[in-house]
């Protein structure tokens, strides 16, 4: 069983990479302000690779659960980081939780993603 679990984990996250240096090539921003919840989601991808992003945006709350997912290309990047690719703004009753996912491909089929959650109580 314990097998099963670290094997799970690993493949959870093999997909995910990281720069030598520690930095992230994709990553997701969140400022919250009175409820309302501001997603922008950026990427750091190597020097004259482009890629494309989808963004999948989930809410659940005492009202229901909604899905909202986007996607489009990541530019040419110089090495730089490049956005935001995305800006979103959700607004999160009392209650409620988000959870957000990034996955980035690049144009040599590399993986990069990012997950955040929050909620209001």
């Amino acid at each position: 069983m314990k097998l099963k679990t670290y094997l799970l984990a690993f493949l959870l996250v093999a997909p995910c990479q990281v720069l030598a240096d520690g930095a992230e090539r994709a990553w997701i921003s969140l400022s919250e302000d009175e409820g309302l919840v501001t997603i922008e989601t950026f990427s750091r991808l190597e020097p004259g690779h482009s890629g494309k992003y989808l963004l999948e945006v989930m809410k659940t709350g005492p009202h229901g659960r909604s899905v909202n997912r986007q996607s489009g290309s990541v530019p040419v990047s110089h090495g730089d980081a490049t956005g935001p690719l995305s800006t979103a703004k959700i607004s999160l009753e009392t209650n409620a939780n988000l959870t957000i996912h990034l996955r980035i491909i690049d144009s040599e089929g590399q993986v990069f993603e990012d997950t955040k959650m929050t909620s209001v109580e």
